[in-house]
C-alpha cells in the first residue's frame, strides 16, 4: 500500500523576485524531505504548499526566467528539452520563474553560463516595469475624480474632509497606505530584479536577500487594512453615525439662528408652507471634526399691506467645529463653492443675451460678490442675485466666527440686513 503523504504549507521567507533566495530555499526544503507540491497563483498570501517526500533529499530545484508574457508557450517548448536533461517542470512563480526539479545528481544545471541567464532575466525587468506602471495607473484611476479637485478646488476638498471626517479620513488614509504599499513593493521589485541582472552581466552569482518574510507581511498589511475599513464602515452603519437626523422644526434648532417671523417687515402677514412638501427637511449631521452641522429652512407666502403675496424663504446652515482653524477651512470652502456657482451662472447668462437677458445687461450688473467687515465676525462674504428688472434680490451671507460657520440665504420679503444683524448678535451671546 502506498504511503499517504501530508501537505505542509510554509511561509515564504524571501521576495518573489529574489532568484537566488527562492532557489536556495526550495533546495533547503528538499534536503529536509519536503517536495514542492504547488505554488499558489493569483491569491498568493505568502504560503507555499509542500508534501512530505523522502526522495526529495536527493532532488535539486532550479528556476528558469519565463520569457513569454504568460509563460505558457515558452514552457511547453522548453519542457521537452529540459526533460531530456533530467529536469521536469513542477510549477511557476507567477510570471517570473518556472520551477524545475531534477532527481539525478549527475545532471547538469539548467544554466551554466551566467551571461545567458542575464539575457533571460531581461524579461523579468520588463515585467517589473509593467507591474510598477500598473500600480501607478491604478492609483491615478482610483483618484481620477480627486486629482482635478485637488488642483482647482482645494478649498472644497478640505471642507468635505472636515464635514465628513469620520468616513473620509479613515477611507482616504487606508487607500493611501494601500497605494504606497503597492508602489513601494513595485519599486523594490524593479530594483531587485535589475540588481540581479546587473550581477549576472558582471559574471557574478546573485546574492540571496535577507529572509524577512516580505510577501506574508505585505499581504497581512493589505488584508488587515481592508478588513479594518469594512469593519469600521459596518460599525458606522450599525451605530447610525452615517444616517442624517431629521428635525421637526425650529424647536430643535439648538444653534444661534433667526426665524422667518422675526425678519419680516412690520405688519406683514405670513402663511407658511407645508414644510415637507416645498422645503428641504431640516437636518442635523455630525463628524469627528465638526460635531454640529445644521441645515434648516423656512418659507411661505408673505403679504405686506395691499401688495401681492410674495414667495419668501429663509435658509440657514450652521457648522460648529473643534477649532477656529477648521472653521476657517469650512468658511473658505463654502465661499469658494458659492463663488464657482456664481461664475457659472454669469457665464450662462452672458452666453445668451437674446433670451435670458433681453435688455443686454451683463451678468455682473445683477450678481455681486463682496467681502464685508462686521464687528464680531472673523470673516463675512455676501453674494447678491437680483432680478433683471432690479426689483428684488436674493442674498446669501457666509460668515465665520471663532469655531462656527454660518450660511444665511434670504429671499422675497426678508430684510436680509436685519436678519444678519440679529444673527451676529445671537452669535455673540452664544
Amino acid at each position: 500500500m502506498a504511503r499517504k503523504t501530508h501537505q505542509i504549507k510554509k511561509w515564504l521567507p524571501c521576495p518573489l523576485w529574489d532568484f537566488a533566495g527562492l532557489q536556495n530555499w526550495l533546495n533547503e526544503q528538499a534536503r529536509a524531505g519536503y517536495a514542492l507540491e504547488k505554488w499558489p497563483g493569483f491569491w498568493f498570501i505568502g504560503r507555499v504548499i509542500f508534501r512530505e517526500d523522502p526522495s526529495a533529499v536527493h532532488a535539486r530545484y532550479c528556476l528558469d526566467p519565463i520569457q513569454e508574457h504568460f509563460g505558457i508557450a515558452k514552457l511547453r517548448e522548453q519542457e521537452a528539452g529540459y526533460r531530456e536533461l533530467g529536469w521536469h517542470y513542477v510549477d511557476k512563480i507567477q510570471n517570473y520563474y518556472a520551477i524545475y526539479r531534477c532527481d539525478d545528481p549527475q545532471a547538469p544545471d539548467l544554466y551554466t553560463d551566467l551571461e545567458s541567464l542575464s539575457w533571460a532575466m531581461k524579461k523579468q525587468v520588463r515585467i517589473a516595469c509593467l507591474r510598477l506602471l500598473f500600480w501607478l495607473v491604478w492609483a491615478a484611476v482610483l483618484f481620477q475624480d480627486e486629482w482635478p479637485r485637488l488642483l482647482h478646488e482645494r478649498e472644497a476638498v478640505v471642507m468635505e474632509l472636515i464635514l465628513h471626517s469620520d468616513v473620509l479620513i479613515p477611507l482616504y488614509a487606508i487607500l493611501l497606505i494601500l497605494i504606497l504599499n503597492a508602489l513601494f513593493h513595485g519599486i523594490n521589485t524593479l530594483r531587485g530584479v535589475r540588481r540581479i541582472r546587473a550581477r549576472l552581466r558582471r559574471g557574478e552569482q546573485p546574492i540571496p536577500r535577507p529572509r524577512r518574510y516580505p510577501e506574508p507581511l505585505r499581504n497581512l498589511v493589505d488584508w488587515s487594512l481592508l478588513g479594518a475599513l469594512v469593519l469600521y464602515l459596518g460599525c458606522l452603519g450599525l451605530s447610525g453615525t452615517m444616517r442624517t437626523k431629521t428635525l421637526s422644526g425650529p424647536e430643535e434648532w439648538a444653534f444661534p439662528h433667526v426665524t422667518l417671523e422675526e425678519v419680516l417687515p412690520a405688519g406683514a402677514t405670513f402663511q407658511d408652507y407645508v414644510h415637507q412638501e416645498v422645503l428641504p427637511s431640516d437636518t442635523f449631521d455630525c463628524s469627528w471634526l465638526a460635531p454640529e452641522q445644521y441645515d434648516v429652512a423656512q418659507g411661505g407666502m408673505v403679504r405686506v399691506g395691499d401688495a401681492v403675496q410674495q414667495e419668501t424663504r429663509l435658509y440657514q446652515e450652521s457648522v460648529q467645529t473643534l477649532s477656529p482653524t477648521l472653521a476657517q477651512g469650512i468658511y473658505r470652502g463654502k465661499v469658494a463653492a458659492r463663488h464657482n456657482a456664481l461664475e457659472q451662472f454669469r457665464r450662462i447668462c452672458n452666453a445668451d443675451t437674446s433670451t435670458s437677458n433681453p435688455d443686454g445687461l451683463n451678468a455682473a450688473d445683477f450678481t455681486q460678490e463682496e467681502e464685508l467687515s462686521v464687528p464680531g465676525l472673523d470673516g463675512l462674504t455676501r453674494f447678491t442675485y437680483r432680478n433683471l428688472d432690479q426689483s428684488a434680490a436674493n442674498t446669501v451671507y457666509i460668515g465665520w466666527e471663532d469655531n462656527r460657520v454660518f450660511v444665511l440665504r434670504c429671499s422675497g420679503a426678508v430684510d436680509s440686513e436685519a436678519a444678519l444683524d440679529l444673527l451676529v448678535q445671537r452669535l455673540a451671546e452664544d
